[in-house]
């Protein structure tokens, strides 16, 4: 689901990308696929579809920009700047695993057991508000070297980064096969880590009703870059769950855009007058989430909330509340910095690309068949 934002009056549009076309006559039975699937490209087609459309038309699939590269077993990644991040999977096949297939014995499977090949490591950014032809990405990402197939995950963590893990696109652990079971912990570091200064956002409540009266956050004029009033005018507030990650699935992840406004004080502080959320719970389900303070592109650490009670059951809902207007300054120009520095992240083993990519943990604890990881 792309973000839920007040430009698009919180009406949910899914995308839709990549993925495996199989009839099903290829696809087989429940033993196995008719056919080698790990020869077959993934899709790199691209679809959004508005599945409760405002003007009153009815749904339809539209044509979005395709992925760089043809991709399955993909996995999306709402990020707190407003875009999505694409990683994991392959060029080629499906999920699952087989010993064999119809047409291929077990001792003449090329990938082991996988159904899948050509692991793709390198991730690719989605903006859902650039323009048609331009809303791909892949300029400055780095490229893991780990295979992550079937049974692989991400999440986005509070400091805006993304953990990585898993992979094991076997019938049980195997760790000497082509694509291996995998243990191994990354990290993707967006382009936003490339900022010397990060938003440090102060007033924060820990919980959020469903509409009610706005509340203050406050921006120091010392965790921003730039004039103050341009920074006010180019903030976002947004509210993430990351979801429940498994088989390439972010269950219940939400990205939602809180409605504000702003005062600008004559020292640089930025005063941002913040909405409660919508007064829809059905948008965004009461329980935890993160909220970031965007400014341009950076975000900050999330701070953790609770929406609603946090309990799944019928929730107070207010009429939102009214925004004062937003108040420029004509007296300040906050700090004056560049906003960008060397990523100051280390790693224990190189990392492919330029400043931003994937840092790998060379921590691997296997007890038979649990798993102990170490963070």
């Amino acid at each position: 689901m792309l973000p839920l934002t007040p430009a698009n009056n919180y009406t949910p549009t899914i995308l839709f990308c990549g993925g495996q076309h199989m009839d099903d006559s290829q696809w087989g039975n429940y033993s196995y696929p008719f056919v080698p699937t790990w020869l077959i490209p993934a899709s790199s087609d691209c679809h959004r579809i508005t599945p409760e459309p405002t003007d009153g038309s009815s749904p339809d699939y539209v044509q979005d920009d395709n992925l760089p590269i043809g991709r399955t077993m993909g996995q999306f990644i709402a990020l707190p700047d407003g875009t999505f991040l694409i990683l994991n999977g392959a060029q080629n096949g499906t999920a699952g695993f087989a010993k064999s297939i119809l047409t291929v014995t077990q001792d003449q499977m090329p990938y082991g057991e996988s159904l899948a090949s050509g692991p793709l490591g390198q991730p690719a950014i989605y903006n859902p508000n650039a323009p048609t032809g331009s809303r791909w990405s892949t300029s400055g990402l780095g490229t893991s070297n780990i295979a992550r197939m079937y049974h692989s995950s991400a999440l986005l963590l509070p400091d805006g980064s993304v953990m990585v893990a898993g992979s094991n696109p076997n019938v049980d652990v195997n760790l000497t096969t082509v694509y291996p079971t995998t243990y191994a912990v990354e990290y993707f570091y967006p382009p936003y880590f490339s900022a010397k200064t990060r938003p440090v956002p102060q007033n924060i409540p820990t919980t959020l009703a469903y509409g009610g009266n706005y509340f203050d956050i406050v921006i120091p004029p010392t965790s921003y870059s730039g004039a103050a009033n341009d920074a006010a005018h180019n903030t976002t507030i947004w509210l993430i769950r990351p979801g429940f990650t498994t088989h390439a699935m972010n269950m219940g992840q939400r990205i939602l855009q809180l409605n504000n406004t702003y005062s600008v004080e004559s020292n640089g502080t930025i005063i941002l007058h913040t909405s409660q959320l919508p007064p829809n719970p059905n948008l965004f389900q009461p329980g935890p989430a993160f909220l970031f303070v965007t400014i341009g592109s950076v975000p900050s650490n999330g701070t953790h909330v609770l929406v609603g009670n946090g309990q799944i059951s019928k929730q107070s809902a207010a009429p939102a509340g009214i925004l004062p207007s937003s108040v420029r300054s004509p007296q300040s120009s906050g700090p004056v910095n560049n906003g960008t520095s060397e990523n100051s992240a280390t790693s224990t083993q190189p990392v492919a690309g330029p400043t931003h990519g994937l840092l790998t943990l060379a921590v691997m604890l296997v007890l038979t068949w649990r798993v102990v990881s170490v963070f």
